[in-house]
């Protein structure tokens, strides 16, 4: 019986220890907020990291004709250096990154299309039956969050704070089917406004966030196009 009762605190004691262990390594390795540790500083008041954000864009502001598709729109954030910095026996962390974001605005339904005239963007219905038609604005942008955050207990925090952007890059892409064929369609040189600043608030709960950026600027140049603006809300990791 001693000898029963003596394996069995055996084995609980090295299940706790393998947790323990496990919980440890993944301290290690994923922030207080969810995103990868990349470094830190001896104090640990510091460190570098890696964070994503994947969401949903829902165009505002658009003129009457110009019907978007919110859950067809959507916007990737990499992150791949964020420097934190939090005073000593603080619960305000400062941030500051650099990364690259993608967002997409898809028009509504199958019947409209963004095409290119002279280079202003105009949005209408082709002249053909194009089906299973899908009709898109693409921006790519390189990206800098600058973030306060405050933790409130121990796993939920909120951060506020900016995106700048500088939107290097912007194409309609328009798909369509022509019988079996697959039709891709690019076209580049769309007016994009290249510099746009972004207003961002994440709540984490745990290693998660939930985060909302609104883009208070029109994401095509003035006379460049129909002016909407940019609502994107998603997970923050």
């Amino acid at each position: 019986m001693k000898k029963l009762l003596l394996m069995a605190f055996l084995a609980v004691s090295m299940t706790a220890n393998a947790e323990n262990g496990t919980e440890a390594r993944i301290d290690d390795v994923i922030t207080d907020d969810g995103g990868v540790k990349i470094s830190k500083g001896a104090d640990d008041d510091d460190r570098w990291s890696l964070h994503v954000a994947v969401g949903v864009d829902i165009p505002t502001g658009a003129p009457n004709g110009v019907d978007f598709a919110p859950f067809r729109s959507w916007e990737i954030t990499f992150t791949p250096l964020q420097y934190d910095y939090t005073p000593k026996n603080s619960k305000t962390t400062l941030s500051a990154g650099i990364g690259v974001n993608w967002r997409t605005y898809t028009l509504d339904g199958h019947n409209s299309v963004f095409g290119k005239l002279g280079n202003t963007i105009i949005v209408g219905t082709p002249d053909v039956n194009m089906k299973e038609l899908s009709s898109n604005i693409h921006t790519t942008a390189l990206s800098m969050p600058l973030l306060i955050k405050q933790r409130f207990g121990k796993s939920f925090a909120i951060s506020l704070g900016a995106q700048l952007n500088w939107n290097f890059y912007g194409r309609i892409h328009n798909y369509y089917e022509d019988g079996d064929d697959e039709i891709d369609v690019y076209t580049k040189k769309i007016g994009q406004r290249p510099l746009t600043v972004d207003v961002l608030g994440i709540v984490h709960v745990g290693k998660l966030g939930i985060y909302c950026k609104y883009s208070p600027m029109n994401v095509l140049k003035k006379d460049r196009g129909p002016e909407f603006k940019s609502l994107a809300v998603g997970l923050y990791f």
